[in-house]
């Protein structure tokens, strides 16, 4: 219940004026029934010459509650959406050269959140909704003005920053369509929370009866925006691929992870001792070369290592999906001579494949 409703009701029975008098006075104020009567329901029926208030259990932890479920999931589902369509734009429109497992693993995380956190958001909205049927004076709660408020902040400030960094990169002349499509999704986003919260605001601004649920144009929009989500999660699910092919592709990662360890582990020996070991069990008399994993973790099958000459050496294991940058093509069964030089040597195809490595020979 609002305070001016709740003042006025107390100053008019004060001065006796019957309860009759004082609904249709807030009637012809624009009131709606049901704040009248909660107003005049918040004084009982008393002889004494004030009005006696009567006791009631305060609502504000459960408004509270209810608006901070609301806005608290309101921004993690557009937040990981705009990931989502970000990741979907990296993978559509790839840079030279651009390895798509960081966008992939970003972008399930974005589709976790996003199936989490929306369905959260409507489910509060509809609660919510009829929360306010059955009690109009919730829309004006000191709690979620501050949160819709806020909310037109930080959709204010992306949208500011959206035009800044467009301006930007139009004067520097590199504004590309890759680079197009973020700032469209970043308006898209917080111009519409914008938009539509700033429009909620002001119709609370209008005096008239609270409506009952939602009605049909909302009921369209709602729809509509749900209709525009799944289409979207459908297309990510699709670009992330299955849940089988990710396991295999950890399970490849694993391997490069080891044999990398295997690499830095021999040419740590070979700087020690001068010559490269003869196997890798022989690298164990040193804590400081000792390998942790000289099994495939998955399958159980030794690494191998075999002694080219004396400064190279290779390693090979078998993997199930390839991991290389589209437009390369290795062999199967070929193998890789070069520098360690991070990610970008470890690429392989599916199968077995061999890495050739010059323990004498420097870094990059």
């Amino acid at each position: 219940m609002g305070q001016p409703i709740a003042d006025f009701v107390r100053d008019a029975l004060v001065q006796r004026i019957s309860r009759e008098e004082i609904a249709r006075a807030l009637q012809k104020g624009g009131w709606a029934q049901k704040e009248i009567t909660a107003a005049l329901d918040a004084f009982v029926e008393s002889e004494l010459p004030v009005p006696v208030p009567r006791k009631r259990i305060s609502s504000s932890p459960k408004e509270a509650f209810l608006f901070l479920m609301l806005f608290s999931t309101l921004y993690t589902a557009a937040f990981q959406l705009g990931s989502v369509l970000f990741n979907l734009i990296d993978l559509w429109l790839p840079q030279p050269g651009e390895m798509a497992q960081s966008s992939i693993v970003s972008l399930r995380y974005g589709i976790a959140s996003t199936v989490v956190a929306f369905p959260i958001f409507l489910f509060m909205s509809v609660v919510i909704a009829r929360e306010n049927v059955r009690n109009p004076g919730q829309r004006i709660s000191p709690v979620r003005r501050w949160l819709t408020y806020l909310t037109l902040f930080v959709a204010s400030t992306s949208l500011v920053i959206d035009l800044i960094a467009l301006i930007l990169r139009f004067l520097e002349g590199d504004v590309t369509p890759r680079f197009g499509l973020k700032v469209a999704v970043v308006a898209l986003l917080a111009g519409g929370a914008f938009a539509y919260y700033l429009r909620d605001l002001r119709r609370d601004e209008v005096v008239r009866p609270a409506e009952p649920g939602f009605t049909r144009s909302a009921r369209v929009g709602v729809a509509a925006l749900v209709g525009a989500i799944v289409l979207v999660l459908g297309v990510a699910f699709w670009f992330a691929g299955s849940p089988m092919r990710a396991r295999l592709l950890m399970q490849d990662r694993l391997r490069v992870q080891d044999l990398a360890l295997i690499t830095r582990q021999v040419q740590r020996y070979y700087a020690n001792q001068g010559s490269l070991p003869p196997s890798l069990e022989a690298c164990d008399v040193n804590p400081a070369t000792f390998i942790t994993h000289k099994v495939d973790r998955v399958s159980g099958r030794a690494y191998e290592y075999c002694v080219i000459d004396a400064t190279r050496f290779e390693l090979g294991a078998s993997f199930e999906l390839p991991n290389m940058p589209e437009g390369t093509e290795y062999q199967q069964r070929g193998t890789r001579e070069a520098p360690v030089e991070g990610e970008a040597f470890w690429a392989h195809g599916a199968g077995r494949h061999v890495f050739r490595i010059d323990a004498a020979r420097p870094k990059p």
